[in-house]
């Protein structure tokens, strides 16, 4: 609907600036078939120029960092009722789609009596045009290649109305009514839209008055006629009538005046309201141009272009790919493909790389391409090991576990809590092989495992504490809004809780494991047990994500998602918000200094003046280490650290290094940073935590 909406502005505006020209600078001229050129141009321009959109460049000088705030997001999920609010959007558009059905069955109307007359009537053959005389209608007009025409008329008079009318019909100015018609009925709110059309009707006047008197015998004559059609009135939009714009304009426009040739210039007055408008609708791509402080650094620059990126995901069998995972090696960003294996990326720096990976795929590295939608083809990874393979393969069907021998040892763990990525290879043995080599150990089978990290037990999800905070978050197939619509599509409200009008926002906890699947989910913020039950249940629903990663190796993340419960829309958004947590509780973490740091906040930090005043004073502060210059030591330092209820920073912590030299720098400029505004919970100030990366490059 926005699409449209925006199309119909642009295409108006094209016409109405063509509309404005014309008005003010070439109406009364003389040029009528120039002029008429000129018009056809405007209506043809007004669809397809809309449909093109120019791009400038913007140099935007920025620091050798990026800001990048905590990765972990958990957006509103709408009410599960409907939206009773009125929608003015909605409104317009049954307002402008109800006047574009009023003017196409107006026309069709017309049409439909035409048709009817040329059905009872019988043309005669004049001139290459079909005459039609017809008592219903009063007034003389054409329509295509049929001149209407009253009997009661003398035949002087239709000798010269013939005359007229068959010049419109041999210059195909029903062509020009048809356009015109069409976009007046699309673009009926543009008021210079319906000028547009008088000035295409008008101008056709001209063009026949001025090729009827040529072949007239009696000039006053034809004159004469026109007076007496004077009062018979214009009854169809589709057509030319004879005695259209009786007025003193077009008898001063019969008379023979030389003109200069000049004059005619004027048309191309339209071009600088073309650049005009192209240049209102071009949109600007930023040039973030990163640059140090000191003129004498050895940093290089490197220009950052905003492009976007289109393409599809497909197998061998050029079948879509849903869920693929997509890296942008320029910014680290991560985007999933829809159901149709479709993705869209924006923000794409110039130069870039995708990582294009999905479960039992090989990985595919390929380098960007703006200009045209890409098509990754992934293959099929024949070592994969799907994670439900593993139950098919057991040993045994009693239901006791089998012995499981990792890397010669013998584990405690079952078959469904190992990580099918640590595998490098698996023996299983059933029956007599197992019993012979293991004894009654190996009456339900056995499975013998040798991991990728030899003599290591495995590791599991259950071992490790969940992160917070990761290089790389999970993310639902298709994106947050997908995760959205599954959680709005699969809620049922319990009738129980309508009954009792319970409303109420839930907010639900979970770890997305290294598999992709909701785990160890709890109620972080309930509302009612009916409320809190329910939304438990979606959650636990939930499965299929691309799991979280540290350092490129799949770990558990905490998620948190709200769910929203409302009879009404202003009952959910009395409680759109849930409380403030207290310190210390499962949305924040404690630093090594003691203090409770949020990575959810209602509000999250802003530095004085915002990204780029904080990306300028970086730039202004930081200095690359002359040692890690002759060592030709270069990459990016992802910095943590936490800003306070007071503004200031504390308790830094290097995320991802690249050399004690770069991560001390990039510590010691981080640890300048003050002033900044605090982050907050329902206006609370709160300590925050805030990731920033900083990178160096030498030329």
């Amino acid at each position: 609907m926005e699409s449209f909406a925006a199309y119909l502005l642009k295409s108006a505006l094209w016409l109405t600036g063509f509309a404005v020209v014309y008005l003010l600078f070439l109406r009364n001229e003389r040029f009528f078939r120039l002029k008429r050129i000129y018009l056809i141009t405007g209506l043809v321009v007004s669809v397809i120029f809309p449909l093109i959109t120019f791009h400038y460049k913007v140099d935007v000088p920025v620091s050798l960092m990026t800001v990048e705030g905590p990765a972990l997001s958990t957006p509103d999920l709408p009410s599960t009722t409907p939206d009773k609010s009125i929608d003015f959007l909605l409104i317009m558009m049954i307002i402008y789609i109800s006047g574009v059905l009023f003017l196409a069955c107006r026309i069709l109307r017309h049409v439909g009596v035409m048709i009817k007359i040329i059905l009872q009537e019988d043309p005669k053959e004049y001139n290459d045009v079909r005459l039609i005389r017809s008592g219903h209608i009063p007034v003389s007009f054409s329509f295509f290649n049929y001149v209407f025409i009253n009997p009661d008329l003398e035949n002087e008079e239709v000798k010269e109305i013939l005359n007229h009318e068959t010049v419109h019909v041999k210059q195909k100015h029903w062509f020009d009514l048809v356009l015109a018609e069409f976009l007046r009925t699309i673009q009926w709110i543009n008021p210079f839209m319906w000028m547009y059309a008088e000035f295409i009707k008008i101008n056709h006047e001209y063009l026949a008055d001025e090729e009827a008197l040529q072949h007239t015998e009696n000039p006053g004559n034809y004159r004469a006629t026109l007076i007496n059609q004077m009062m018979a009135s214009p009854v169809f939009s589709l057509t030319n009538s004879f005695n259209y714009f009786l007025g003193k304009k077009r008898f001063e426009m019969m008379r023979k005046i030389t003109i200069s040739p000049y004059r005619k210039m004027k048309i191309l007055l339209v071009l600088p309201v073309c650049a005009i408008i192209f240049y209102a609708f071009s949109v600007p791509e930023y040039n973030y141009i990163l640059q140090s402080a000191d003129n004498d650094s050895d940093l290089t620059a490197p220009v950052f272009t905003k492009e976007v990126i289109r393409g599809i995901v497909i197998n061998a069998e050029n079948e879509p790919l849903a869920g693929a995972n997509i890296v942008i090696t320029g910014n680290y960003a991560t985007v999933a493909t829809d159901k149709s294996g479709r993705f869209t990326i924006t923000d794409v720096p110039d130069d870039s790389f995708l990582v294009v990976s999905s479960a039992g795929y090989k990985t595919q590295f390929i380098k960007a391409e703006p200009e045209e939608e890409m098509s990754v083809r992934l293959l099929k990874d024949q070592d994969y090991l799907k994670p439900s393979r593993l139950r098919s393969i057991m040993p045994t069907d009693t239901g006791e576990n089998p012995l499981l021998i990792v890397d010669g040892i013998e584990s405690e763990k079952k078959m469904t809590d190992i990580d099918v990525r640590t595998i490098e290879s698996m023996t299983v043995l059933r029956d007599s092989p197992s019993i012979a080599k293991y004894g009654q150990k190996g009456k339900n089978g056995v499975i013998l495992i040798t991991s990728k990290k030899k003599n290591a037990d495995i590791q599991t999800d259950k071992d490790v504490e969940p992160f917070i905070i990761v290089e790389q978050m999970p993310v639902y197939p298709g994106g947050d809004k997908a995760l959205l619509q599954f959680i709005i599509d699969n809620t049922k409200y319990p009738d129980e809780a309508k009954a009792r009008n319970i409303t109420g926002r839930v907010i639900v906890r979970f770890c997305v494991d290294t598999q992709g699947n909701a785990t160890q989910i709890s109620v972080f913020q309930g509302v009612d047990p009916l409320l809190d039950a329910e939304a438990y249940r979606v959650i636990s629903l939930l499965k299929g994500f691309e799991p979280g990663r540290q350092g490129g190796k799949a770990v558990p993340v905490w998620y948190m998602v709200p769910v929203s419960f409302g009879i009404d829309q202003a009952a959910a958004q009395s409680q759109a918000r849930p409380p403030a947590p207290p310190a210390g509780s499962l949305l924040s973490q404690k630093t090594a200094s003691g203090l409770d740091a949020y990575v959810i906040v209602d509000e999250m930090p802003m530095y004085p003046g915002g990204d780029a005043e904080l990306l300028q004073f970086v730039a202004k502060n930081i200095k690359f280490p002359e040692e890690a210059k002759k060592a030709g030591i270069q990459g990016k330092v992802a910095v943590r650290f936490v800003v306070t209820t007071e503004g200031g920073v504390t308790d830094f912590e290097v995320l991802k290094g690249v050399d004690p030299l770069l991560d001390a720098e990039a510590v010691r400029v981080v640890s300048l940073l003050s002033g900044w505004k605090p982050g907050a919970i329902r206006g609370k100030p709160v300590n925050v935590f805030y990731t920033l990366p900083v990178t160096f490059l030498l030329k």
